[in-house]
């Protein structure tokens, strides 16, 4: 995970792998919670264009998307994909089990197309199709989080045998391509490799992702210079521009704030003090 984030750290924020069965589809679970909070906390999640969903066993909680605030008060809630960071706010008790796809990975669990679920969080309803009350009333019968973990992936399992959906067969592969270029590599290039037209993989990426792949470049490219950043160990904005491939640092920063909703410097001027007051490693470097 980087350095310590202390934001992270009052939550309890803890990451489970999936079994074997279902690595290829789901990335991981994650696990937060908190008795009490004695004001408002708000809590910045970066996009990874992956979606998931999230099983509420206390308090409601809110989150905002690009400006639009979706009140998450039911016990499972879809947290659906987008190229904007989420701002997750919590007042109360906390006790959340969150299931986190890979990027195409939800496509063979859900009946609706991917893009359906776009920028926003959805009430994720109990159905024929997914029996949430049965699953909800299997978790609380045991407090345990390996033990619901465990019956969660069963319950996954179940919906991966039953599913009737297939991934394009190089889908998994070219998204392992772009994060390895750390999202420098252009949609050509990929078809070249891939053998597959401009056209079939836009509409794949629609289909199994939700979005463009151009945009899911871009997303793996700022990731990537998040990253660079974290580690604080830049020379300068210019540097850390072209080692993302960006011509000029103003491209850099226009992208930066888009996807990340302020600038490079503010994000490692943040970033340093972060990792000063937790005493988890001294630097005094400013960026300029």
């Amino acid at each position: 995970m980087g350095y310590f984030n202390p934001n992270l750290d009052e939550v309890n924020f803890k990451l489970y792998e999936p079994n074997e069965l279902l690595k290829p589809y789901v990335h991981s679970y994650w696990i937060v919670q908190k008795k009490e909070f004695h004001q408002v906390k708000s809590y910045k999640v970066l996009s990874d264009a992956s979606m998931g969903f999230a099983i509420n066993f206390a308090s409601p909680y809110s989150s905002t998307i690009n400006k639009n605030i979706f009140t998450c008060s039911h016990k499972f809630t879809i947290d659906g994909i987008t190229k904007y960071p989420s701002y997750l706010q919590f007042d109360k008790e906390l006790y959340i089990i969150g299931v986190r796809f890979k990027t195409a990975g939800a496509y063979v669990f859900y009946e609706e197309d991917m893009d359906s679920f776009l920028d926003k969080n959805t009430h994720f309803k109990n159905s024929e199709t997914w029996p949430l009350d049965t699953l909800y009333n299997a978790l609380m019968q045991t407090n345990g989080i390996k033990e619901r973990i465990t019956i969660i992936e069963a319950f996954l399992i179940k919906k991966l045998q039953n599913s009737k959906k297939q991934n394009a067969p190089w889908t998994f592969t070219l998204i392992q391509k772009v994060i390895e270029k750390k999202g420098d590599i252009s949609l050509e290039s990929l078809c070249t490799d891939f053998n597959i037209s401009i056209r079939q993989l836009e509409r794949t990426f629609k289909k199994e992702v939700g979005m463009s792949p151009k945009i899911y470049i871009r997303i793996i490219r700022m990731r990537y210079a998040k990253e660079l950043l974290s580690k604080l160990k830049v020379e300068s904005l210019t540097t850390t521009a072209h080692e993302t491939g960006f011509f000029d640092q103003a491209h850099f920063t226009r992208e930066f704030k888009f996807f990340m909703s302020e600038t490079p410097k503010n994000y490692y001027k943040n970033k340093l003090s972060m990792v000063q007051q937790s005493n988890f490693k001294k630097f005094s470097k400013e960026l300029d």
